[in-house]
């Protein structure tokens, strides 16, 4: 199902380590709308500026699998207001002030592990984005 031009709920809702522990991943109707406005009003706009290949590596979380892979119990990927991306093509930071300046968000994290870095972006389509952005977020 296609939730934009260039994002489908699959790739939204697909987690290896759902597949690998055999957890029921599957959204809401509620969920799956949320991501359609993610997807609507960022991911797809970030796409269309960019002219590349986003890569989403965490959308929709169920709590069971929020849980397994140490997510906060608040977290917004458990209602499918969220994902992480990172764009191979582009500079992660550039990608990051990109959408700080020109996108509505609601959070927007440069998060970054020992191995690894990547964008964390949340939309509400409810109207209550807070348009908050924090650069350096260790994970």
């Amino acid at each position: 199902m296609n939730l934009t031009e260039n994002f489908t709920l699959n790739e939204l809702v697909y987690s290896a380590t759902a597949e690998k522990n055999k957890i029921d991943n599957r959204p809401s109707v509620q969920v799956i709308a949320n991501l359609k406005s993610l997807c609507e009003n960022v991911l797809q706009p970030l796409r269309n500026a960019l002219g590349c290949p986003i890569v989403i590596t965490s959308g929709f979380r169920c709590a069971v699998l929020n849980k397994k892979v140490g997510g906060q119990s608040n977290s917004q990927h458990l209602m499918g207001q969220a994902a992480d991306l990172v764009v191979p093509q582009k500079n992660l930071k550039d990608v990051f002030n990109y959408i700080k300046s020109h996108l509505n968000y609601d959070q927007l994290l440069y998060e970054y592990s020992k191995t690894d870095k990547w964008i964390h972006v949340s939309f509400r389509n409810d109207g209550h984005n807070r348009k908050q952005a924090i650069d350096n977020y260790k994970v």
